[in-house]
């Protein structure tokens, strides 16, 4: 599942980052790597910005950077 077919208050473990540089590094930097927890907080009306919670920092993302991540909810399966 991508980060931006969350729900708010879900949380997931991220499985990849999907992205090219610089972006990849950019999100890195802000604690967005495999293995992380995320939860998705808020984003708005038409899904074109999403805030995040990750390793207990808040991040804003736009909409293409979250269709970059992947994640796995706790109730996924692989």
């Amino acid at each position: 599942m991508r980060l931006s077919q969350m729900q708010i208050g879900q949380s997931a473990v991220i499985k990849k980052v999907r992205a090219d540089e610089p972006i990849k590094g950019r999100l890195f930097a802000m604690g967005i790597a495999k293995g992380n927890r995320i939860t998705l907080l808020d984003h708005t009306l038409k899904k074109e910005t999403f805030e995040v919670e990750v390793e207990g920092t808040r991040v804003a993302l736009r909409k293409e950077e979250a269709d970059a991540i992947e994640v796995e909810a706790n109730d996924e399966k692989d």
